[in-house]
């Protein structure tokens, strides 16, 4: 007897090489998809995690008062954070007004800039411990902050001070700058200039 090819055999052989060819090519496109899929999802929850930690970083002004009969105040503030602490010296601060004349006056520095604190060199220090400069502002603490009146140009003046606003009966405006741009700003009015008094 005499064997025949099997020509349907053949086209069937070429077929499932070129299906299984298919699938190869499916599968492993599918997993470089997926890996840049995940590549992707992991970049967008770290950028997500860090603007969520830094919209929820501030600092909240608990209260101020004058803290001598020229030019100082003294403020107590909180710092809260779910990010990392910040250092002192990257926290920057402007006291500024306008007086009766329509002049602005401006002060700026850092939050380790007070001429005249109780300890000199000291400008802020931690509620309820020694007068010390700590290096960085931690999560959930208070801290005293002190700040002289005056201007960039004349920081022995007393403009925008407790004396200054409450003889001009004007308000100062203070404002807390964090080093990824967050701020906080507090408005300053005297009603009663004594030492010790409360700044609303």
């Amino acid at each position: 007897m005499k064997e025949k090819e099997d020509i349907l055999a053949q086209v069937g052989l070429g077929a499932m090489i070129l299906f299984v060819g298919t699938l190869i090519a499916i599968v492993s496109s599918a997993s470089v998809m997926i890996l840049q899929l995940e590549i992707i999802s992991e970049k967008t929850e770290a950028v997500v995690a860090t603007t969520s930690k830094e919209a929820h970083t501030q600092v909240v002004f608990v209260g101020a008062w004058i803290h001598d009969a020229y030019d100082d105040y003294l403020f107590m503030i909180e710092y809260q954070s779910l990010g990392k602490e910040v250092q002192v010296e990257d926290v920057g601060f402007v006291l500024w007004c306008v007086d009766d004349t329509g002049t602005m006056h401006r002060k700026t520095g850092d939050l380790g800039t007070w001429a005249s604190g109780p300890d000199p060199g000291v400008a802020i220090w931690e509620v309820g411990d020694e007068i010390a400069e700590p290096e960085s502002l931690e999560s959930g603490k208070r801290y005293f902050i002190g700040v002289d009146g005056g201007t960039d140009d004349d920081a022995n003046g007393d403009e925008c001070g407790p004396q200054y606003i409450h003889d001009q009966g004007i308000k100062a405006y203070y404002t807390i700058y964090l080093p990824f741009g967050g701020h906080t700003t507090q408005e300053l009015q005297v009603n009663t200039f004594a030492v010790g008094e409360s700044v609303t």
